[in-house]
């Protein structure tokens, strides 16, 4: 009955309320048509506090008869009267209090009954005649019962509160039954089938209900009824699994909602299972990523989930969107996080041509922001050295320059394509007043310098602008000027040494 008043109020307190304000008093109460329908309702709820409240508030009126006046106020303390069961009793006990209190509403049916049967039409009668409904409904009185209430909730509540009080769950499908005979209407509501269902036992079909009632609701269900080990049940009559198909269609149903994608991948993460995963990974690698901020939302749900490919597609996605932008530092990052060296080694040689176009190094920013991170690739350390080299250069550290220079070329760090510009940039510290490279220095200089003689670089070709490659061709005068200055250089440091 808990259950029942807490889902299914009634009577409203607002109709007791409205009784009230139209006049306290007990003449007035008396003469208020709602009055007795209302305290009807009352019996017919368990309300019987509020029930005697009120029959002893209109007890003293003048209205009624002094037989309405006198049964009214022994059915306000009858009421109060009634039976509570506790852990601590029997059920034994209590069954014998119940009878007990059964037998004075029996008493007083029987009492009021005679009255209204050798009573003419008074005024006084009409409140009688619905105390003795009200004694029917308290007694347990089935037709009382029915007559009385609106829904066959109603019905079935007050059979349990007042005919079997001590019934077991299994009795439950059996008084439904009885029930639900006496309002075939034909006008049952999806929510009245699920109610039946439910307690017929019928698990499965409960569910079908409520998830034509509300997605939310079978998709909790469900998940309610897998912690308390009961869902077996339902797996033996669904063709899938009830929890991880209502919890996908939820979060299918939520994705239609931009807003709410984030409460989506929750519930699909939930199934935990192989297809509540793989539905997961298809729809986070195709979410809009508008902004930063949504982008990172995205890959934190693939590190809470361990969803590895999908991570990895999201951060090419958003490397190639960066690159595009000329945010080549993002870009790096995320090829960073998925170990694509070919990709960050094509952006090295973006910002490598760039160079040679402008002639001017603009891309430290950018680097020492990726080199901050941790990141370690041989492109990287290559343009990082090379800007640390025409830094020392810059304020007179030629030694420092030309260990830089030189340490570049031997660890092979650069790439093929940027060693004829690196030789040439040798040429000024090779000639310079001060001695920077040894002999030994000069021979190696000179080993990377015939190398080059046997690669496709060494070309006297027309530079042209499709590639750092291209950008990078060295003309055979220029490799020349390198062999003189190495020879000279080669010279200097035999007579020095």
């Amino acid at each position: 009955m808990e259950w029942l008043n807490f889902n299914f109020p009634s009577p409203l307190a607002e109709d007791g309320q409205s009784i009230i304000d139209g006049g306290g008093d007990a003449d007035s109460l008396a003469k208020n048509a709602d009055l007795w329908p209302y305290l009807q309702k009352l019996a017919l709820r368990g309300h019987v506090t509020t029930l005697a409240n009120m029959l002893e508030r209109v007890a003293p009126s003048q209205e009624l008869s002094a037989a309405a006046s006198r049964w009214a106020r022994e059915l306000a303390k009858t009421s109060r009267e009634m039976p509570l069961g506790s852990d601590e009793e029997t059920t034994g006990s209590f069954n014998a209090r119940w009878r007990q209190w059964n037998g004075e509403l029996q008493n007083m049916a029987t009492a009021i009954g005679s009255l209204l049967d050798v009573s003419d039409t008074q005024s006084g009668d009409a409140a009688l005649s619905s105390l003795y409904t009200i004694v029917d409904i308290m007694r347990g009185d089935a037709d009382a019962g029915s007559a009385a209430g609106e829904t066959w909730q109603d019905v079935l509540g007050a059979i349990l509160l007042y005919s079997e009080p001590t019934a077991q769950a299994d009795r439950l499908p059996g008084l439904a039954h009885i029930v639900l005979e006496q309002f075939q209407t034909g006008d049952s509501t999806l929510l009245d089938r699920a109610l039946v269902a439910l307690l017929n036992h019928d698990l499965p079909e409960f569910l079908v209900y409520c998830n034509q009632i509300d997605s939310w609701l079978s998709a909790h269900l469900a998940d309610m009824m897998e912690h308390i080990n009961i869902l077996e049940i339902c797996r033996r009559v669904f063709a899938v699994d009830p929890r991880e198909h209502y919890l996908l269609a939820l979060g299918e149903l939520y994705l239609t909602h931009e807003n709410l994608w984030r409460v989506s991948m929750d519930y699909f993460g939930l199934c935990r299972t192989a297809a509540g995963t793989a539905v997961m990974e298809e729809y986070i690698v195709r979410m809009p990523l508008e902004s930063d901020r949504k982008a990172q939302q995205v890959l934190r749900v693939c590190d809470l989930y361990g969803l590895k490919n999908a991570r990895e597609r999201i951060h090419r996605q958003l490397g190639r969107q960066k690159w595009q932008r000329g945010r080549l530092g993002a870009a790096i990052g995320h090829f960073a996080h998925v170990n694509d060296r070919n990709s960050i080694s094509q952006i090295c040689d973006q910002l490598w041509a760039e160079y040679l176009d402008s002639g001017k190094l603009t891309y430290g920013p950018i680097i020492d922001g990726v080199m901050a991170a941790g990141l370690k690739h041989d492109r990287l350390q290559f343009l990082t050295q090379y800007r640390d080299f025409h830094e020392s250069y810059k304020t007179g550290e030629y030694t420092s320059a030309g260990k830089l220079l030189l340490s570049i070329l031997l660890n092979e760090t650069a790439p093929a394509h940027a060693v004829p510009d690196l030789l040439i940039d040798t040429i000024p510290l090779l000639e310079g007043d001060k001695l920077v490279f040894s002999s030994d220095d000069t021979f190696e200089l000179m080993r990377c310098a015939e190398s080059l003689v046997q690669s496709p670089f060494a070309t006297a070709a027309k530079p042209s602008a499709n590639s750092a490659a291209d950008k990078g061709n060295v003309g055979r005068d220029e490799l020349s000027i390198f062999n003189v200055a190495c020879a000279r250089n080669l010279a200097r440091s035999f007579v020095m040494q």
